[in-house]
């Protein structure tokens, strides 16, 4: 079942955000895709050490995962029929 598609600048992946830093979903690119990879344990204790950046990181990533939970809840509901 697809989630989500994102597209052009969009970003892949949260989960290095809030422990246990897994990856739980699959992802598959459909034409000729360039990516950035972080490393992420790096990034989290550049963000313990520096609390600043730590809440700008979070101030960034947090609309995107509240989009994305309220899409994710929307088509659950509209698989099971029970919008209202």
């Amino acid at each position: 079942m697809t989630i989500q598609t994102v597209g052009e600048n969009e970003i892949v992946g949260a989960s290095w955000l809030v422990s246990p830093y897994r990856w739980g979903f699959d992802a598959k690119a459909l034409e000729l895709t360039r990516a950035i990879s972080l490393d992420a344990a790096c990034l989290r204790g550049k963000c313990e050490e520096d609390h600043d950046l730590g809440y700008e990181m979070m101030k960034r990533f947090m609309p995107i995962l509240i989009q994305r939970l309220q899409a994710t809840r929307l088509q659950i509901l509209d698989v099971y029929g029970t919008r209202s």
